[in-house]
């Protein structure tokens, strides 16, 4: 089963968030955060977005489900 990006967080709290919503609405998600090296000295520090994964068959619906929360 192929997995799909259906939101992105800039922390963990919020993707959590994100899946207790979907799973409220049936739908089976997933928190991932890609791995990025955090080594660059002397630079900004970066914002590496955690990632709200969801099977590809629900990635509409999952979508439907987080443009309604948004809109409240």
């Amino acid at each position: 089963m192929r997995e799909v990006v259906v939101a992105k967080t800039s922390d963990r709290n919020s993707a959590e968030f994100v899946v207790a919503r979907l799973r409220d609405g049936g739908i089976v998600a997933r928190v991932t955060a890609p791995v990025e090296p955090t080594w660059t000295m002397g630079s900004p520090t970066r914002v590496t977005p955690v990632e709200v994964r969801v099977a590809e068959d629900k990635a509409a619906e999952a979508r439907a489900i987080l443009d309604e929360a948004q809109a409240e």
